[in-house]
């Protein structure tokens, strides 16, 4: 079932199954992973808007597992478990956010991203963390941020492949 947010921020028409995968990610108990520090990165939780009315939710941990959630209810998930090739791109991801920490505040809500913001949070023992990106002017965002970027459209690249792969496959 599609909840209309309208009358929100966002245009986005979500579905159940997607708030709820979204939650479930944004709230990934670090113990499942490992043993972590409080201020130590162990999962990323990142929105991307990618048209007016399609959102993508990338879920990155520091196992090297990582999915797709989209706000139609569609999803890629299990990638590292059938692909070698996405798990080092998640893990060095998750080992770089660190680096953007400082730019970053302890958030409690969890809203969707307005406009073309992609919306950055980052998992600690601590709590959580969120840095906005404007994809439109990462050029003239600071070094950690560009890194970051750069690293989680990697990712996303990895992850088509792999999709591609996979419709190859079952094909």
């Amino acid at each position: 079932m599609a909840i209309n947010r309208q009358g929100s921020f966002d245009n986005y028409v979500v579905t159940e199954k997607y708030l709820s995968i979204r939650n479930i990610a944004l709230h990934y108990p670090a113990k499942e992973l490992g043993k972590f520090e409080n201020n130590d990165v162990y999962g990323m939780v990142i929105d991307m808007p990618l048209n007016p009315v399609l959102l993508c939710t990338l879920t990155a941990y520091a196992n090297g597992a990582c999915n797709l959630h989209f706000n139609n209810g569609a999803e890629y998930t299990g990638a590292a478990l059938r692909h070698q090739t996405v798990i080092q791109p998640s893990r060095l991801l998750v080992a770089n956010a660190h680096h953007l920490l400082p730019e970053a505040s302890i958030v409690k809500k969890f809203p969707l991203p307005m406009g073309r913001q992609h919306y950055i949070h980052m998992l600690t023992k601590k709590g959580i963390y969120k840095r906005a990106i404007d994809p439109m002017n990462i050029a003239h965002d600071s070094k950690e941020a560009q890194t970051i970027y750069v690293l989680y459209q990697k990712l996303m690249q990895v992850l088509h492949s792999a999709q591609l792969k996979d419709r190859d496959i079952n094909a």
